[in-house]
């Protein structure tokens, strides 16, 4: 009877970290959604509209990662 308790807690140990590699994925495929959304966002501004936002078409790469990090 010994084993039956750790054979259940091995169990639901296992089905958490399916459950956490699915919500990493799911977190993944949402930041690389909003990195793909910034980037063709800023890339439709002119050089102009870029810096008057302060930034050029070298920033965009950069800015997007790091809001689509932030979410």
């Amino acid at each position: 009877m010994q084993h039956a308790p750790s054979l259940h807690i091995e169990a639901v140990d296992f089905v958490g970290r399916i459950n956490r590699m699915i919500e990493n994925w799911r977190l993944n495929q949402k930041r690389q959604a909003s990195y793909a959304r910034t980037v063709k966002e800023l890339n439709k501004l002119t050089a102009r509209e870029l810096a008057d936002i302060g930034l050029s078409r070298g920033d965009i790469e950069v800015v997007a990662r790091r809001g689509a990090d932030a979410e």
